[in-house]
């Protein structure tokens, strides 16, 4: 429910009020900020039930998603999602939280991309993007979405070529989900500058 002021974006950013729009503009159809006429932008607001609409909605994809990169991934396909891991555990002992949410959604879009189903991973990507806002929106206090021991035992699956990696990603999603507080609220007078300073 923030609002996004273009003239604060475009300080915070260094670019221009048309390049802001553009990426507004992608956003909006991403369904994560909404355009309000006359109005500007807003942070879309995801409610609990679209939450665990997008969280099933993952669940399906993300197991045929599985299913084919059993069928496909190399060793070297495997050691790439072995180091974004890596990247993973680091941002976690430094508890850094942006980056840990960016990377534990890439993981998912590797192993999409590995996958090798363009259609799959355009959707998955959409996905992911509503996943985030929905895990900022009601994570509870203290919490941390996809743990990286999960993403590790996902890895050992993957790399092993186990059918069971289907219901371990299946299951994953479902601890995601189950660990978000999922009732409505919002946050008013957010600072812009604080949330996209370190982005920009």
């Amino acid at each position: 429910g923030t609002r996004l002021i273009e003239d604060k974006l475009c300080e915070i950013f260094g670019i221009g009020r048309t390049r802001i729009r553009q990426v507004l503009q992608r956003l909006a159809h991403e369904q994560v900020v909404t355009l309000m006429p006359n109005r500007g932008a807003i942070v879309s607001q995801p409610t609990v039930q679209e939450a665990r609409d997008i969280f099933e909605a993952r669940g399906v994809l993300e197991a045929g998603i599985v299913a084919r990169f059993i069928q496909r991934a190399t060793r070297a396909d495997v050691r790439r999602i072995r180091e974004h891991l890596a990247r993973e555990k680091l941002a976690w002992r430094d508890n850094d939280r942006r980056t840990m949410l960016k990377l534990s959604g890439d993981f998912h879009l590797i192993i999409a991309e590995i996958a090798g189903n363009a259609t799959m991973t355009r959707l998955l990507r959409e996905l992911v993007s509503r996943s985030s806002l929905i895990i900022a929106v009601y994570q509870q206090p203290g919490a941390s979405s996809c743990p990286p021991d999960e993403h590790q035992a996902l890895c050992t699956a993957l790399e092993r070529g186990d059918t069971a990696a289907i219901e371990l990603m299946q299951a994953h999603l479902r601890h995601v989900l189950e660990d978000l507080n999922l009732v409505e609220h919002r946050d008013d007078g957010i600072d812009l500058k604080a949330v996209f300073a370190d982005v920009a």
